[in-house]
C-alpha cells in the first residue's frame, strides 16, 4: 500500500540583526587622533551596556520565566534469558549489570510572553558506583522555540522549531521514542457542542549527511461530544531510497496508529481519573524479508487502563496495559515500548543494534531488534509530599515468533525515587 509523501509548508521568518560596524583600521603614519576617540566612545557605550543589560528585569522585557527541576535515584533490577542463557550480572553472558543505580537531575527551563515561547531540558543522568560510576552525561533533550500565528477566538495555529521528543507531541506506547529535530505547525478549532479538535504535522531530520527526513502528522478529536471519548490518527514516513540495501530496510517505515481512549472521574471512585485505551498501528512498507522467513511482520497493537492522578502529596496513581509488537512494525530506534532488553545489542537488519551496514546482515536465526515481542507492564505513582514521589514499573516480555532470532525472556523491576521543584 503506497502512502503519498507529506508536501509540508515552510515557515518564513526573519529576525532582525543588530550590531555595530568597526572603524577601519588606521595605516601607521595616518591622522587618527579623531578615530581614536571615536573607539573609546564605542567601547564605553558597549561597556554601560553590558553593565545595564545585567539589571533588566523578566517584567521589563515583557514575559513570564519559569525554572523547574527534578532530582531522582534509581534501581534497574534486569534479567534476560537468551536461548535458556542468562545474559546480565555477574557470570553473565554480556558484561551488562544485573542490578543498576543511577543517578539523575534535570533542569527545565521555559519562557513565554503573549505570543511566543521558548523550552529547555537539560538531563544530567549518570551511572552510580565508586569504579562504576559516571561524571559526565548531559544530554540535551529539549531546546525549542515557538509562536502563535493565529489567535483566534476558537481556532490557533502555532508554528515551533527546534528539539524535544516525537512522544512530547505524538502519543503511543509502542512509537515515537526518538528525538524530534525539526519544525512543528499546530491547528486546533474547538466547537463547543461538538468537542475540541487538532491536527499536529511536521519534519524531522534524521541524518544530515544524507539529507535523510522523515515526515509526521496525527489528527485528533478530544473530549468528542462533550463526553470522555478520544480519538488520535497518526502516521509517520520515515523511508528514504538507499542503495545499501541494510541501510534501506532501516528506513522502510511508513507506520500509521489509531488510537481511542475513554475517560471518566465517577463518584464512586471518589472522583479519581479512570482511563480505558487501546491502540493499533501497521508498517504499510514492510515485506517479505530473509530475517522474517519471508513472511510480513509489521502490526501491533495494545490496551491498557489507568487509574488516578499525582498532583499533590498522598495521590497515588497507577497504569497497567498489555503489548504485542511484530518484528518489522516499528522501526528499531523508534520503539517506545517494553521491548525485549537485547543486551548484546544485536539488530534486526545488522549485527550492531545502531544499524550500522558495515556490521553485516543477521538472519532469521540471529534478528533481534526491538520489536518481535508480547508482554505486559505495571506502573505505579506515589506522592510523599508534595514534593518527594516514588515511581516503580514492572515490565515483562517474551518472543512473539519463535522462528524469527532467539528466543529472549525478558523482565525488569524499577524503583525511583523523584524530588521534583
Amino acid at each position: 500500500m503506497k502512502f503519498p509523501r507529506f508536501l509540508l509548508a515552510s515557515l518564513v521568518a526573519s529576525f532582525p540583526l543588530f550590531g555595530q560596524q568597526a572603524s577601519p583600521q588606521i595605516a601607521q603614519g595616518d591622522v587618527e587622533f579623531s578615530d581614536k576617540k571615536d573607539t573609546q566612545d564605542d567601547m564605553d557605550a558597549l561597556r554601560r551596556w553590558l553593565r545595564d543589560k545585567r539589571f533588566v528585569t523578566l517584567k521589563e522585557i515583557g514575559g513570564d520565566l519559569s525554572i523547574s527541576g527534578e532530582v531522582r535515584t534509581e534501581l534497574q533490577d534486569t534479567n534476560e534469558v537468551k536461548n535458556g542463557i542468562r545474559q546480565r550480572g555477574d557470570g553473565g553472558a554480556v558484561n551488562k549489570a544485573q542490578y543498576a543505580w543511577d543517578v539523575e537531575v534535570n533542569l527545565m527551563i521555559d519562557y513565554r510572553t503573549d505570543r511566543t515561547w521558548a523550552a529547555i531540558k537539560l538531563e544530567f543522568d549518570n551511572d552510580m558506583g565508586v569504579r562504576s560510576g559516571t561524571l559526565n552525561k548531559i544530554r540535551l533533550e529539549k531546546a525549542y522555540l515557538g509562536g502563535r500565528i493565529v489567535a483566534g477566538d476558537t481556532f490557533t495555529a502555532d508554528a515551533e522549531i527546534g528539539r524535544r521528543y516525537l512522544s512530547n507531541v505524538y502519543e503511543s506506547k509502542l512509537e515515537f521514542s526518538s528525538l524530534y529535530d525539526g519544525v512543528l505547525f499546530r491547528f486546533s478549532k474547538a466547537w463547543p457542542e461538538i468537542g475540541d479538535y487538532y491536527f499536529n504535522t511536521g519534519a524531522l531530520l534524521v541524518d544530515d549527511k544524507t539529507s535523510h527526513y522523515a515526515y509526521v502528522a496525527e489528527m485528533g478529536g478530544l473530549r468528542i461530544a462533550n463526553v470522555g471519548l478520544n480519538l488520535k490518527y497518526s502516521v509517520i514516513d520515515w523511508y528514504k531510497p538507499y542503495a545499501n540495501e541494510l541501510n534501506n530496510l532501516r528506513y522502510k517505515y511508513v507506520v500509521s496508529q489509531f488510537l481511542s481512549s475513554y475517560q471518566m472521574y465517577p463518584g464512586w471512585l471518589g472522583n479519581r481519573l479512570i482511563k480505558f485505551y487501546a491502540a493499533g498501528l501497521c508498517n504499510h512498507l514492510a515485506g517479505g524479508v530473509a530475517q522474517t522467513n519471508y513472511t510480513k511482520q509489521n502490526f501491533g497493537w495494545y490496551a491498557g487502563m489507568s487509574l488516578g492522578l499525582v498532583k499533590k502529596q498522598y495521590d497515588w496513581a497507577i497504569d497497567m496495559n498489555y503489548q504485542w509488537l511484530q518484528a518489522q512494525a516499528v522501526p528499531s530506534f523508534d520503539v517506545a515500548g517494553i521491548g525485549r532488553g537485547n543486551a548484546a545489542d544485536v539488530g534486526f537488519y545488522t549485527n550492531a543494534n545502531d544499524g550500522d551496514p558495515t556490521s553485516g546482515a543477521t538472519t532469521n536465526k540471529t534478528a533481534v531488534g526491538s520489536g518481535n515481542y508480547k508482554g505486559f507492564e505495571l506502573e505505579a505513582l506515589y506522592a510523599f509530599t508534595d514534593n518527594i514521589t516514588i515511581q516503580q514499573n514492572y515490565k515483562m516480555s517474551w518472543t512473539l515468533n519463535k522462528n524469527i532470532g532467539p528466543n529472549l525472556t525478558y523482565k525488569q523491576y524499577e524503583i525511583e525515587f523523584i524530588y521534583g521543584f
